[in-house]
């Protein structure tokens, strides 16, 4: 072929620049005559069976398709921290309407604030209605996960708790929801193993325990402790209530949420007429939950130390404690933190303070020095002799893996993140993904929790982004991906940099961060809810190291096929046989009715 004439203008010859040859004029790329299919199979593993992993699989489930799922977990039971922790007075403080999934709203709420089983119910009643109750493997424990270079998958060795049987099941991708408050820490306490009667952890209670007339050592101030002494004080002889550090009891998280107290720890019941009313009028239920959930988008300020904001919430709360506490204002002092309400975790405790000056129970801030086989002794050389030992010392947070996960060149998470190896803290990057661990994510764990929001709504917007970076593999020239080491560190240095002048990072020992007072931030997402949701809405592919498909090294736009898509070229090969089954198809689904087409949602939806 030639030109009809060459016509140079500053440089540029027919378009090209001068001495431009045309060496790939014939070069010519078939792809694997077959139709484009962005839904190949793919085979997930999610690793934990509370709130997080169950969301994840529900979620998964439905915005990917073609995939195969298996969740394990090593509880007899779904449900996370809501099926391990059955302690006598275990509720949620979050309003029941707002601590359910948002596409799985439940009318049926028995009260304002929920008791532990109802929620356990609630989400193992959810995985059911899914139809993926036979997807969940419990009480089955992961021991190791290993990538697998060549074959480009994870290989997860499983040992069913039951049995002592040890297996290995492969997957495409790898979910982890281990839980952030899963693992019960034990004190480290001189003689504990000594005492001749019942030790129980809040977190592992014994079934059939009777503390009925007894007296009782319990140890620690946390939420458990918390919730567990109002309900069980009117039944024992004693309690003697050991305190290390003091906490800010508040009513509340937010204003205008209802107050319970020590008769009503759940706050209103919803009867059987509020429930039929909501199940009768989805409306009014809608307005109903968008009411509470309001509550839980805060205005800034309050979180920033040494603001006008913090510094009357400490005055709201002290004034609602030394009610609470009767007006005892030398007795306010023993139980009055020094650092900023919001360095820990703030715990509405309908009963507890109120508990704290009855007459059978004594409030030892004493330390322990050891046990022995009847008591404990204190610094002072006090003995005190109970009948039991309840330990409410709360968990070993989840923010590290608790077995080695094997990414590229052998790199062992689990060691990089833990306070003596190479990264020391958890390096996540948007707290859903890790640097050399392809194919690998996270649901609640390290900088995974904005802002405003409920636990529910945080794992909805983790497993969403999860969704999207499946979809991205199962459908283009890719077997995995996994963020850039330099991506995770920016990442991270924001988060540095947000919390620095933030009250969680003010003197108190917490497990939202790494140590006491000045620490790295290890549960927090760096603002908002909504701040989150709109930063992981578009993932940054860019931020991504690519494993490219075996069939794709030629071309990277292999997946192209032959021009056409597999759904489209099955619905042509049996449109014939489609009869009513037609519209299921809906090859012109783009086209809506005008009261349904929105200009901002057109040619949006991936699923079209």
């Amino acid at each position: 072929m030639t030109l009809v004439k060459e016509t140079q203008i500053n440089g540029i010859v027919n378009g090209r620049p001068a001495g431009y040859e045309r060496l790939r004029s014939e070069v010519k790329y078939f792809p694997a005559q077959k139709p484009y299919d962005n839904s190949r199979p793919v085979k997930v593993i999610i690793l934990g069976a509370g709130i997080g992993g169950t969301a994840a699989a529900l979620l998964l489930s439905k915005k990917v398709r073609n995939i195969t799922l298996s969740v394990y977990d090593q509880n007899s039971k779904i449900g996370g921290t809501w099926a391990s922790n059955v302690y006598p007075g275990v509720r949620c403080d979050v309003p029941s309407h707002c601590y359910q999934l948002s596409f799985a709203p439940n009318t049926q709420w028995s009260e304002y604030y929920p008791k532990g089983d109802e929620i356990q119910q609630y989400y193992e009643n959810t995985v059911k209605d899914y139809g993926l109750f036979d997807r969940f493997h419990l009480q089955h424990k992961v021991l190791h996960a290993r990538w697998q270079e060549r074959q480009k998958t994870w290989s997860i060795e499983i040992q069913n708790l039951v049995t002592g049987e040890i297996f290995i099941e492969t997957a495409d991708f790898f979910v982890s929801s281990q839980g952030r408050i899963s693992q019960p820490k034990y004190p480290d306490i001189e003689g504990l193993n000594t005492f001749k009667g019942d030790v129980i952890h809040t977190a592992n209670w014994k079934s059939g325990f009777h503390y009925k007339g007894k007296s009782l050592a319990v140890v620690g101030n946390g939420a458990s402790a918390q919730q567990m002494i109002p309900n069980i004080i009117h039944d024992v002889a004693h309690i003697d209530h050991y305190v290390r550090t003091k906490t800010w009891v508040t009513a509340t998280f937010s204003k205008n949420l209802y107050e319970a107290i020590a008769q009503q720890p759940g706050g209103p019941q919803y009867t059987e007429i509020d429930r039929t009313a909501f199940s009768n009028d989805p409306a009014a239920y809608l307005r109903h939950r968008r009411e509470l959930e309001s509550k839980f988008h805060h205005k800034p300020g309050a979180d920033v130390l040494g603001s006008q904001e913090n510094q009357f919430l400490r005055d709201r709360i002290t004034e609602v404690m030394l009610k609470r506490v009767g007006g005892d204002e030398e007795f306010l002092q023993k139980i009055l933190p020094d650092y900023a309400p919001g360095c820990k975790r703030l715990t509405p405790a309908p009963g507890y303070l109120e508990a704290l000056i009855d007459n059978k129970l004594a409030f030892i801030t004493d330390p322990i020095t050891r046990v022995d086989e009847t008591g404990i002794w204190t610094k002072s050389g006090t003995h005190q002799p109970v009948d039991a030992l309840i330990l409410a010392t709360g968990f070993d947070h989840g923010f590290t893996t608790k077995f080695p996960v094997i990414g590229l060149g052998g790199v062992d998470l689990k060691g990089k993140w833990s306070a003596d190896g190479e990264i020391g803290f958890p390096e996540s990057y948007l707290g859903i993904m890790a640097p050399e661990i392809p194919n690998y994510f996270t649901v609640l764990q390290a900088q995974g929790n904005a802002r405003g929001g409920t636990v529910p709504l945080q794992v909805e917007l983790s497993a969403t982004y999860i969704a999207k970076v499946i979809r991205k593999i199962q459908s283009e020239s890719y077997a995995a991906l996994h963020p850039k080491a330099s991506a995770a560190t920016e990442f991270n240095d924001i988060v540095a940099g947000f919390f620095d002048d933030k009250v969680v990072n003010d003197k108190c020992s917490s497990w939202f961060k790494q140590g006491p007072g000045d620490s790295r931030i290890l549960i927090a997402w760096p603002g908002s809810y909504h701040h989150r949701a709109q930063i992981l809405r578009e993932p940054r592919w860019e931020d991504f190291e690519y494993v490219v498909a075996k069939g794709a090294r030629r071309n990277r736009f292999e997946f192209f096929g032959d021009g056409w898509t597999r759904w489209e070229a099955e619905f042509h090969e049996n449109e014939d046989k489609l009869g009513e089954k037609r519209e299921e198809w809906d090859i012109v689904g783009y086209l809506k009715e005008e009261k349904d087409a929105d200009p901002r949602a057109v040619h949006e939806a991936w699923y079209e």
